[in-house]
């Protein structure tokens, strides 16, 4: 991040209760969250959704709304949303365990905010949005406020993410690569290793290469190769049972570190932003697909993020030479014609 954009995130109001008793200090942005450590709080971060600041600024401004004031409706969408994350949180614990997860805990309230700051997170907005009429004026949004314990490992500078640094879809692909990248690792998991190179030609973060890196040190490092095995593993239980994937495309959600010759994972940011069931959904979605029913956008968004994150998970399955396996592919369509560019064009 640029010095600027941290100037820019670290110019609250210093009038705003919250800045004059907390004295937060910006440090760093996540995909969806602005992460700040507080004065006198040094074990723990508040971590501030910016996707909420800005679904609820635009919520009011379309509803004829003060922009800083909360609808009920409103309220009691988010409310349900936080809560649903908030037993996400422990799902995780319960399939990775408390020394892999971080305490956290969701809330919904107002946080500071300046024009400068909304105008920021405005720029990368997946879905084109401008800041509303007259955000120039506000100095306070709601939004869901994440506490969270902070995570020493995440400042060792030698440690890993597990991540692919965003969507393959997005990034362009030759068609026929693509095919065979689902046939082998989506539509009918293969054992076969000659598929390793493809996937992490096509799926691994194409600047950083985090995936090759990772699998190239396992062989060579039992102990990151039995580490990553029990997380791969985990990951394919946790995604089978609860029918939710994890934020694999950012690059310090899931991040490994090695001390001593032992390497442990830690899952710092690994919910994703969405509350739908993703793999089990997806599921539903290909097959009302096949059966010849239109599908929204937003349903074929929810494919795009059950592909890359069952692609990825196989593929580390494969390169690490485990035989489970995760699928979105009903067992009544196995036997169709299933092309993934099509159904999500």
């Amino acid at each position: 991040m640029n010095p600027e954009s941290r100037n820019i995130y670290n110019r609250l109001p210093e009038d705003h209760e919250l800045v004059e008793h907390y004295k937060p200090v910006f440090l760093a942005r996540g995909g969806d969250h602005l992460v700040y450590t507080v004065e006198g709080h040094p074990d723990v971060v508040i971590k501030a959704s910016t996707f909420k600041i800005k679904d609820t600024l635009h919520e009011n401004a379309e509803n004829n709304q003060p922009l800083d004031l909360i609808s009920e409706e409103q309220r009691v969408k988010l409310e349900k949303e936080i809560a649903e994350k908030n037993i996400q949180i422990q799902q995780l614990i319960e399939y990775f365990g408390k020394d892999h997860t971080l305490r956290e805990k969701r809330y919904l309230m107002q946080v500071p905010v300046s024009m400068k700051i909304l105008e920021e997170i405005f720029k990368s907005d997946w879905q084109e949005r401008q800041p509303p009429i007259d955000y120039q004026n506000i100095t306070e949004a709601w939004s869901s406020v994440t506490v969270q314990r902070r995570s020493e490992e995440v400042l060792d500078q030698k440690h890993k993410g597990l991540y692919s640094g965003g969507f393959l879809e997005e990034r362009g692909y030759d068609e026929l690569e693509y095919k065979d990248l689902n046939d082998s690792l989506v539509i009918r998991p293969t054992l076969n290793t000659d598929t390793i190179s493809l996937f992490l030609k096509l799926q691994d973060n194409p600047k950083t290469h985090a995936i090759a890196d990772l699998v190239n040190i396992a062989e060579s490092d039992e102990n990151l190769k039995k580490v990553l095995r029990d997380l791969t593993k985990k990951m394919i239980s946790y995604a089978e049972h609860t029918g939710n994937i994890l934020a694999l495309a950012g690059e310090d959600n899931i991040i490994l570190n090695e001390k001593g010759g032992n390497w442990n994972y830690v899952l710092i940011d690994a919910l994703p932003v969405h509350n739908e069931a993703v793999v089990a959904v997806a599921r539903g979605l290909v097959h009302k697909y096949l059966n010849g029913e239109p599908l929204a956008k937003h349903e074929k968004t929810l494919i795009m993020k059950a592909l890359n994150f069952v692609r990825l998970v196989n593929g580390l399955a494969l390169c690490l030479g485990i035989e489970e396996r995760l699928t979105i592919i009903s067992d009544q369509d196995l036997e169709k014609d299933i092309n993934f560019a099509d159904i999500i064009k």
